[in-house]
């Protein structure tokens, strides 16, 4: 994980020298507020009868990505809005009552930042909010139906509030620093807290009870740009959390260590094919240390291990 928070480093300070503008190069910004959205969708589907031998089974799969964005920039702040919902679902074979849909993806993320200008053009105190959950009920095996349910709306849900100062050298790059960050882990149902007495809590709450809360230090980095006559489209942010302690008094978690954090790094490369119309490649990376995983789906088995996604998707983005 040290590596990886590295190369986030290294790939932002490239971005950083090879981007430097001058004030008379940036562009002019546009004052007041910008309303922005973008819809994704991701459809499959395969229908069989009297299939031959080998051939395969049905499978009828639907996802999508939606995201809106609203920002006010004025002389001296600025505020920014986004919002993502990520989701998609596929069922394998022929519809049965006991064969029920399969969730592959449910992300649903909110953030906010505000700034005010305090030192020349570039250096802002701001306050960044973010929220994190997902819309669905899940079961054992990822399903929408079963017996174990494994999570749901508001559990788990993430909310970091984090006070610092918005570093932004040129147009296309931002950094954020917030020495005193406060981050919330709570799980809703009583059913998914864990478990006290094994000290065991798949969400990062405290085993047992229904939230974890920490106070450490947050980093966020963002590089967005466009290419070849903005026909091309590249951003990734990365944030890096790390709490001063840990609500159990472990002794051994170190502050500045991935053992007492979490790390979401989100890149998303988008292709134009017509106006408003485009191929969006998306990869993200996620770590925390107090959230479980699954490291295998059979046997089903939870651990602390990063979580990687990659997905693609075509997408109609309008800004207004």
């Amino acid at each position: 994980m040290k590596s990886l928070f590295t190369l986030i480093l290294v790939f932002f300070c490239l971005q950083s020298s090879s981007y430097a503008q001058t004030d008379a190069d940036k562009p002019e910004e546009k004052l007041g507020w910008t309303f922005g959205g973008g819809l994704g969708l991701d459809l499959a589907g395969t229908f069989l009868k009297n299939p031959r031998v080998g051939a395969g089974d049905n499978r009828v799969g639907i996802g999508g990505l939606v995201n809106f964005t609203a920002n006010n920039k004025l002389a001296k702040s600025f505020w920014d809005n986004v919002g993502v919902l990520q989701l998609g679902v596929q069922r394998i074979g022929k519809q049965k009552a006991d064969n029920p849909f399969q969730k592959n993806m449910d992300v649903l993320r909110l953030g906010s930042r505000y700034g005010y200008k305090i030192i020349g053009e570039k250096i802002f105190l701001a306050v960044d909010a973010t929220a994190e959950t997902q819309l669905l009920k899940t079961y054992q095996g990822n399903l929408l139906d079963g017996d174990t349910v494994l999570s749901q709306f508001i559990s788990p849900l993430r909310v970091s509030i984090s006070p610092g100062l918005d570093y932004k050298p040129t147009a296309h790059l931002s950094f954020f620093f917030a020495p005193a960050s406060w981050n919330l882990i709570y799980v809703n149902e009583e059913g998914l807290r864990g478990d006290l007495n094994t000290n065991f809590a798949p969400f990062g709450n405290v085993p047992g009870k229904a939230a974890r809360s920490q106070l450490g230090a947050m980093i966020k980095g963002q590089y967005i740009n466009k290419y070849f006559k903005d026909r091309v489209a590249f951003s990734s942010k990365a944030a890096w959390f790390t709490s001063y302690y840990t609500q159990t008094g472990d002794a051994e978690n170190k502050v500045g260590s991935f053992t007492t954090g979490n790390l979401l790094w989100q890149n998303n490369l988008s292709v134009g094919i017509i106006k408003g119309l485009s191929l969006d490649l998306l990869y993200d990376v996620f770590y925390d240390h107090f959230t479980q995983v699954v490291v295998d789906d059979e046997p089903y088995t939870l651990g602390l291990k990063p979580s990687n996604t990659f997905s693609f998707l075509l997408k109609y983005n309008k800004i207004f």
